[in-house]
């Protein structure tokens, strides 16, 4: 979708069940975004018509049936997709007492499977997947209200870099993801296994393979060209995840590096660390 958004927009949220839509649309109501549920499917060409003075969101999601898996977005309209894991949405679907709309298909996991088949079409042109795997609700709320709630132009582009392992899975939400694995690893070395990025002796030892500087140079480089870019077309997130074995070393060092050389564009970044404080599972 490239047509360009009138202010304030209008948003489809959509996404798998367990996935945090209801607590996404709480969250945005309480934020004097206008949503409706379960919006008909013949309706919503209708609805992203409407003149508006504030931003619009409709849930649309598997509750419609087989006819969610053909939908095409109205032109302007902008999708926000949540996800999470098979194991975290099958806690928390054994948690709720909601019927699941797939779950004529059968079992718990075949309907999980299922539902993500009909929603695929829209996951492909989401604008934004969130995976809520790990984010609170509140965590959850506050990302989706400032990307539905503040008009385009309004807000500058803000820059989320974040490390991750690829043990624990891949950062399926993020724009770009860097692999770091060909940097030396401080694993290796036994006084700094059990340490982390954050810790000046792994930050050092890192740097000291010339490769990391060079990684750096060129990624804030191309980085800061594409975020104005970004920003030109109005868009006001990107998601950098930056990944490594563990998620514990290599890619905090330059996670962090990558973020303060953002920084001095005088662009607003966020640095995250998804799996630095979990176990290395070797």
């Amino acid at each position: 979708m490239t047509a360009e958004l009138t202010t304030p927009g209008a948003w489809i949220l959509t996404g798998m069940s367990g996935a945090g839509k209801a607590s996404a649309a709480q969250a945005l109501e309480a934020a004097g975004v206008d949503v409706v549920d379960n919006l008909g499917l013949d309706l919503l060409a209708a609805w992203a018509a409407l003149p508006r003075r504030r931003a619009a969101v409709a849930v649309v999601d598997a509750r419609q049936g087989d006819a969610v898996a053909t939908l095409i977005p109205p032109d302007g309209v902008r999708v926000v997709f949540l996800t999470a894991p098979d194991p975290v949405l099958l806690r928390r679907l054994a948690e709720s007492t909601r019927p699941h709309p797939c779950r004529e298909a059968g079992g718990t996991l075949t309907a999980v499977r299922r539902e993500a088949d009909l929603l695929s079409g829209l996951r492909a042109v989401a604008d934004l997947i969130i995976d809520t795997g790990e984010l609170a609700p509140a965590e959850l709320g506050r990302r989706v209200v400032e990307l539905v709630a503040e008009p385009t132009g309004s807000a500058p582009l803000r820059v989320l870099v974040s490390s991750f392992g690829y043990k624990f899975g891949p950062q399926g939400e993020a724009d770009w993801v860097v692999d770091v694995r060909f940097l030396r690893n401080p694993f290796w070395e036994p006084e700094l296994r059990p340490r982390t990025g954050l810790d000046g002796a792994v930050r050092d030892y890192v740097h000291a393979d010339p490769r990391t500087a060079e990684l750096c140079d060129r990624l804030s480089e191309v980085l800061s060209w594409a975020a104005a870019h970004y920003a030109s077309g109005g868009r006001r997130h990107l998601h950098v995840a930056i990944g490594c074995t563990g998620g514990r070393h290599r890619s905090v060092v330059v996670a962090e590096e990558l973020g303060r050389r953002l920084r001095s564009e005088n662009l607003e970044v966020t640095v995250r660390h998804r799996d630095v404080g979990k176990p290395d599972p070797r």
